[in-house]
């Protein structure tokens, strides 16, 4: 594979990592944000263990970090993306904090999870300047 093409590679891995996330944030900031505090209890949000209010302020949080994660599409965007995984690997730890404390062991894989592909998605750097190959004349 030449060098421009694993860049473009990346580029779409990452992506499709910040697409899928996005979705699944926005779906659960949207149930924490606007679902009923039982149905939060019966799919084991964590946000049921801190004020309802506080737990309202995370979905929307997680909603407008969706958003950010989608920006990404757009390459100008990439650094709010990247800033909105940032925001997301904190909200992860707490979760698992907050599940930890209170006996929900089973969640810890998926804050696992979330937080690796996160990372990823932080920590991509594109490639600011195109391959030997495509530069112009001096």
């Amino acid at each position: 594979m030449e060098q421009g093409a694993g860049s473009r590679v990346m580029r779409l891995i990452v992506l499709l990592v910040s697409l899928l996330l996005a979705a699944f944030f926005g779906f659960v900031g949207y149930n924490k944000a606007f679902a009923s505090l039982s149905d939060l209890a019966r799919y084991g949000s964590w946000t049921i263990w801190i004020p309802a209010a506080l737990g309202r302020i995370v979905g929307w949080s997680e909603m407008a970090c969706a958003v950010a994660l989608a920006s990404g599409i757009v390459p100008r965007f990439i650094p709010v993306a990247r800033a909105s995984a940032g925001v997301l690997i904190a909200n992860q730890f707490c979760a698992a904090a907050v599940h930890a404390s209170h006996g929900e062991l089973k969640a810890l894989p998926q804050n696992a999870v979330l937080i690796l592909l996160l990372a990823r998605v932080a920590s991509y750097r594109p490639r600011l300047t195109p391959p030997d190959d495509q530069k112009g004349p001096l």
